[in-house]
């Protein structure tokens, strides 16, 4: 029973470790030219719908303030990535490509407040699971 209980000991540091290096939006986690990529795909794919001040129209919701915040708080950037990927654009979804999606997503960070870092957010999901979207910055 006593390594069992060592085993388990030595797990729970480890776990605390990775949710400790779990970044959130707010940390800096796309980069400048990455949004203005994802501005330039969200002009061309979503602002029919979205309208180009992501404030929505009457058959699309706001991606900017808490309607956004609120629907993604605790998610992560995959989950994201995922949902706008599988559901747009309405007539062709998962049809802009992974970098296309993550590019879209960064702008959108951006307009929310997030503030920009120097490496792009990036396409690969593992590491989108690092990234907690989260309606309010934490403290650390």
């Amino acid at each position: 029973m006593a390594a069992v209980t060592a085993g388990s000991m030595l797990a729970t540091p480890a776990a605390a470790a990775r949710q400790e290096s779990r970044r959130t939006i707010w940390d800096g986690v796309f980069s400048d030219p990455q949004a203005a990529r994802g501005q330039r795909a969200y002009a061309q794919s979503c602002a029919k719908c979205h309208s180009e001040d992501l404030l929505g129209t009457g058959n699309a919701p706001p991606l900017v303030g808490e309607p956004f915040l609120g629907r993604f708080d605790r998610a992560t950037a995959d989950d994201v990535v995922q949902v706008i990927r599988q559901t747009m654009p309405q007539e062709a979804p998962d049809s802009l490509g992974t970098d296309a999606y993550v590019d879209i997503v960064s702008y959108v960070l951006k307009a929310n407040g997030s503030p920009v870092g120097a490496a792009d957010l990036p396409s690969d999901r593992a590491a989108l699971k690092q990234v907690l979207v989260t309606a309010r910055q934490e403290r650390r």
